[in-house]
C-alpha cells in the first residue's frame, strides 16, 4: 500500500501536472488516492466493468469523484475526459486502473504525460 500511496503523492501529484488521483486494483479496490479524493463505490465498479472496453464510456460519459466529465478521446488503454476548463485521465495497466484530475490552469497534455508515463512505468514492471 505505501508504494502504491507513493506514486500517487510523489509522482502524480507530486508533479504539479495532477490535482487528485487514484490508483484502483482491477477489482475496483482502492489500493491509493490523493488526500480527500474519493471515488465511490458505483464510480469505481464502473471503471472496474469497462476496463476492457473503455469505449463504452463514449455516449455516457464518465463520473468520478461526483462530477461527470464528457469523453474527449479513447484508445486501446486510455481514456481523455473534459469538464469545462478540468479534466481526467483513466489508464488501465495489466493490474490496475490510474485514475487523475486536473484542474486549469494545468493543461490536459501535462497531466496526460504524467499519468501514462507512470503506466508505461507500471506496465514494465509487470503491472
Amino acid at each position: 500500500m505505501a508504494e502504491w500511496q507513493r506514486c500517487v503523492d510523489d509522482r502524480l501529484v507530486g508533479s504539479g501536472k495532477v490535482s487528485r488521483a487514484a490508483i484502483l486494483g482491477r477489482d475496483s479496490e482502492v489500493l491509493a488516492a490523493s488526500q480527500g479524493y474519493e471515488l465511490s463505490a458505483r464510480e469505481r465498479s464502473a471503471l472496474a466493468g469497462g476496463a476492457e472496453d473503455l469505449e463504452q464510456f463514449q455516449g455516457t460519459g464518465l463520473h468520478l469523484g461526483g462530477k461527470k466529465f464528457v469523453i474527449n478521446g479513447v484508445d486501446d488503454r486510455s481514456l481523455f475526459c473534459r469538464k469545462e476548463a478540468d479534466g481526467a485521465i483513466v489508464v488501465v495497466t495489466n493490474r490496475s486502473i490510474i485514475v487523475t484530475e486536473y484542474d486549469a490552469p494545468i493543461l490536459g497534455a501535462e497531466a496526460v504525460r504524467v499519468t501514462e508515463q507512470l503506466a508505461d512505468e507500471l506496465i514494465a514492471a509487470g503491472d
